[in-house]
C-alpha cells in the first residue's frame, strides 16, 4: 500500500475539491465532503476560494460561482466590453474593462435574489493602467488573487516600469497599493488573513527574498525573510506560490525535497515541524477563514487532508480533517493489450538512478480446443519520465530528476508494436497511437505533464500538425476526425495529411470521441451521451451503452460505472445472429477514489487481436477472449479509405476461453518523491 494524494485544488471545513488536472480547463473535478461524499463530474475551475469555484461556461463571456457544498450556482453574464480576472467572492467578481481605449476594473455584485449584477467601477486606480502591458489574451491585470474580504494584483506599465501592487478591498471597491522600496518585481504568493506575502527581487527573479507586509497597513515597511530554516542556505530564486503561506505571525512552507511541513516566525526564530509527510505534488490551498489546507501525515495508514490554523496560544497546528484511505492493490492499474500480448505496469526495487515503475509483457496463447494461457512476464523497460529543470522549485544547478510513472501516466494505450504509449513529460496526454504515429495533448515541459491546450499529430518524434484539441482516432496510417456538423468525421492519410475522404457516422453530435477498427468507427457525445458503431462495410448504424468503452474487431466493451459492470457488446456479421447485442461481460469494481475513465488503467481490450483484460476485486487480472468472425476488411467507397485486413480473429463463438493472473509481484504505483540533487 501507498500513501494517496488529494490533488488538492480547493477546501474549506465542509470538504475538499480533488482536481487531478487543475490547469486543464478540460477536465473534471470531484467535491468530497468531510462525511466521505462525492460530487463528482464537476467542471475544473478557473479560480478558486476555500468552498467555491469560478467556472468559465466555455468559451464565452458568462461565469458560474459554484459553492460546492450546497450545490448553489450563482450566474455572472459579462458585458462584451469585460474580462473576467480571478478576484471573486460569493456572489461577487472583479473584471477588467476596455472602452474607446479607457482601461478600468469593476465590481460586478449579484443581488440575493438575482437578476443584473450591481456595477461598481473600483476606486484608486492610478492613471497608468491605460499603458498597462497586456498578455496575448488582452489581460492587462496579472497575478490576481483573492479571499472573501479583498484580492491582490498587479500590472506594468509600458516603458520598463517596475510596475505596480495593490490590496482590493471588496467591501469598499477601492484599492491600496503596496510600495515596492527599491526592488524590481514583487509577486504576490499568498493573501493571508492578517499578512500578505510576496517573492521579491531583481528583475529576473535569480535572486529573490520573501516579503511579508501586514495587510491591514499595506503602505507601512514589511519584513523580508530570506530563509525559512537558520542551517538552510538562502533560498534565492525558489520561492513557489504553493509552497509557502502566512498563517498568522507565522510562515508555513513545505520542503521541497522531503515533503516536510515546518512553521517558522515572520519576525525570525526556530522552526517548528507541523507534519513529517506531505505529498511532495501537492499544494497548499486556502480556506476563506484564513487557514491552509495541505495532505499529509506520517506514512500511509494515517494520512489526511490536513488543516493548518492556529492554536489558542497563536502557534500554529495541523488537525486531519478527511482521511485518504491508503491506495489499494486494485487502484494501482496500468494495462494494454496489444497482438495478443498483455501489458502491465508493475513495480520493483529500483536500480540507481532509475524510477521503479515497469512495463512487463505476458504472451497469450488459444488453442483451437480452446484453452487460453499465459506466458512468463517479461520486462519491456522503465515506464518514468525525466522531470527537467525547469521545475520553479529547482535550483539552478540541477539536471532535474527521474519520476516513477504514478496515477493518470499509468493509463496506456496500446500502439499496435506490442507496446504502449502514456502520458510523460514532453509528450502530455495520449489520445490515440497507431505504429509510429501518436496524437498527443503535448505538455508544458515547466509544468509537466499537465497539457498546453493544443494538440499535435506526430510521426515519432517529428511533429506533422499541431492545433486545438479535437477527437481523433488512428488506424493503420488514417487519422480520423470529426467534422464542424453532427455525424459528420473526415479521414486523412499520414505523413502526407492528405485527406483521403469523408464517412457520415450517424452521430447526433459533433463527436467528442471516436475509435476506428477497421471497418467499425466508434463515436460518443461524451461519457454520459448517446453513442454508435457505423459499419462501413455495410453502411448499418450500431446502437451500443453510453459511457467509456473500447472498440475491437467485431465488438466493443464498455464501461456501466453507476451499475458497476462491463459489458459486451457483438456486432452484426460477427457473430450468429442469436448473440448480437448487449451481455455482462463482468463486475466492474468501483473502490472509493477510482477515477472515472478505467481504460487502460484497470480494463483494456486488444483491439489487433480480440482479447478483454480486467483487474478483479482482488486485484488479480482476467483475461477473456470474446472470439469472432475473423471479417477481412472491403472498402465499401472511395470516400472511405483504408488499407490492409482485420487478422488473428478466430471463428469460434464462445465466451468460455478465461484466465485469471495472480497479483504477484503487481504493487501500487509510488507518491510522488523526488531524488536528491
Amino acid at each position: 500500500m501507498t500513501t494517496r494524494p488529494a490533488h488538492l485544488h480547493a477546501a474549506d471545513s465542509s470538504g475538499y475539491l480533488s482536481s487531478p488536472s487543475p490547469t486543464d480547463p478540460s477536465s473534471l473535478s470531484t467535491w468530497v465532503g468531510d462525511d466521505g461524499s462525492t460530487i463528482e463530474g464537476l467542471p475544473t475551475p478557473v479560480a478558486v476560494l476555500g468552498g467555491l469555484g469560478l467556472e468559465r461556461v466555455k468559451e464565452t463571456n458568462t461565469y458560474r460561482i459554484r459553492h460546492y457544498v450546497t450545490g448553489e450556482v450563482v450566474q455572472v453574464d459579462l458585458p462584451a466590453t469585460d474580462t473576467a480576472t480571478q478576484m471573486f467572492a460569493e456572489n461577487r467578481l472583479v473584471t477588467q474593462r476596455v472602452v474607446d481605449g479607457e482601461r478600468t476594473l469593476h465590481l460586478l455584485e449579484i443581488p440575493d435574489g438575482g437578476g443584473p449584477p450591481t456595477d461598481r467601477q473600483v476606486s484608486g486606480i492610478q492613471n497608468d493602467l491605460d499603458n498597462a502591458v497586456a498578455n496575448d489574451d488582452g489581460d492587462f491585470v496579472h497575478g490576481a488573487t483573492s479571499d472573501g474580504r479583498g484580492g491582490v494584483f498587479h500590472y506594468s506599465p509600458a516603458g520598463g516600469d517596475a510596475g505596480r501592487t495593490a490590496l482590493l478591498d471588496l467591501a469598499t471597491a477601492r484599492v491600496t497599493y503596496v510600495p515596492r522600496r527599491g526592488f524590481d518585481r514583487m509577486r504576490a504568493l499568498h493573501l493571508g488573513r492578517d499578512k500578505v506575502v510576496f517573492e521579491v527581487g531583481d528583475k529576473s527573479f535569480k535572486r529573490s527574498k520573501l516579503y511579508v507586509i501586514d495587510r491591514a497597513r499595506p503602505d507601512k515597511p514589511g519584513t523580508f525573510v530570506d530563509r525559512l530554516h537558520d542551517e538552510e542556505k538562502p533560498l534565492e530564486g525558489q520561492w513557489s506560490a504553493d509552497m509557502v503561506r502566512a498563517v498568522g505571525d507565522w510562515l508555513v512552507y513545505a520542503n521541497m525535497i522531503d515533503g516536510t511541513v515546518h512553521a517558522v516566525p515572520v519576525a525570525g526564530g526556530p522552526a517548528r515541524t507541523l507534519l513529517p509527510r506531505s505529498t511532495l505534488r501537492t499544494r497548499f490551498v486556502n480556506a476563506q477563514d484564513g487557514s491552509v489546507y495541505i495532505d499529509g501525515g506520517s506514512d500511509q495508514e494515517h494520512w489526511a487532508v490536513q488543516r493548518i490554523t492556529l492554536a489558542g496560544d497563536g502557534t500554529p497546528v495541523a488537525e486531519p480533517v478527511v482521511p485518504l484511505p491508503a491506495v489499494t492493490v486494485w487502484e494501482a492499474g496500468g494495462m494494454a493489450l496489444d497482438h495478443g500480448r498483455l501489458l502491465l505496469a508493475t513495480e520493483r526495487a529500483p536500480a540507481p538512478g532509475e524510477g521503479n515503475t515497469f512495463l512487463t509483457a505476458s504472451k497469450l496463447s488459444l488453442t483451437a480446443g480452446g484453452k487460453l494461457t499465459a506466458g512468463p512476464l517479461e520486462e519491456l523497460g522503465n515506464l518514468g519520465y525525466r522531470v527537467p529543470d525547469q521545475e520553479p522549485y529547482v535550483d539552478a544547478m540541477s539536471a532535474g530528476w527521474d519520476q516513477p510513472c504514478y496515477e493518470d501516466c499509468l493509463q496506456l494505450t496500446a500502439t499496435g508494436r506490442s507496446s504502449v504509449a502514456h502520458n510523460v513529460c514532453g509528450v502530455g496526454k495520449v489520445v490515440a497511437a497507431a505504429g509510429p504515429y501518436r496524437v498527443v495533448r503535448p505538455s508544458d515541459q515547466k509544468i509537466c505533464p499537465v497539457g498546453t491546450g493544443s494538440q499535435e499529430v506526430r510521426d515519432g518524434d517529428k511533429v506533422l500538425s499541431s492545433g486545438p484539441r479535437q477527437p481523433a482516432a488512428l488506424w493503420n496510417n488514417t487519422l480520423w476526425t470529426p467534422g464542424s456538423e453532427p455525424g459528420r468525421v473526415f479521414a486523412v492519410s499520414l505523413p502526407s495529411l492528405k485527406t483521403v475522404g469523408t464517412q457520415s457516422v450517424g452521430a447526433t453530435c459533433v463527436p467528442e470521441e471516436l475509435q476506428v477498427v477497421g471497418r467499425w468507427i466508434y463515436w460518443s457525445c461524451g461519457p454520459g451521451g448517446d453513442a454508435g458503431v457505423y459499419d462501413r462495410a455495410t453502411g448499418r448504424l450500431i446502437d451500443v451503452p453510453s459511457g467509456y468503452a473500447q472498440l475491437a474487431n467485431g465488438y466493443l466493451v464498455s464501461q456501466a460505472t453507476a451499475a458497476r459492470k462491463l459489458l459486451i457488446t457483438y456486432f452484426p456479421d460477427a457473430v450468429p445472429a442469436d448473440r448480437v447485442g448487449t451481455s455482462e461481460l463482468s463486475p466492474l469494481p468501483s473502490p472509493a477514489h477510482t477515477p472515472q475513465d478505467r481504460r487502460g488503467l484497470f480494463w483494456a481490450v486488444d483491439r489487433f487481436d480480440g482479447a478483454v483484460a480486467y483487474l478483479d476485486a482482488s486485484g488479480d487480472v482476467t483475461v477473456k477472449w470474446p472470439r469472432v468472425r475473423a471479417l477481412p476488411f472491403t472498402e465499401p467507397g472511395p470516400e472511405t479509405p483504408f488499407a490492409g485486413t482485420l487478422s488473428g480473429a478466430l471463428f469460434v463463438l464462445t465466451l468460455a476461453c478465461a484466465i485469471t493472473l495472480h497479483a504477484t509481484g503487481r504493487k501500487p504505483w509510488s507518491p510522488f518523491r523526488r531524488p536528491s540533487a
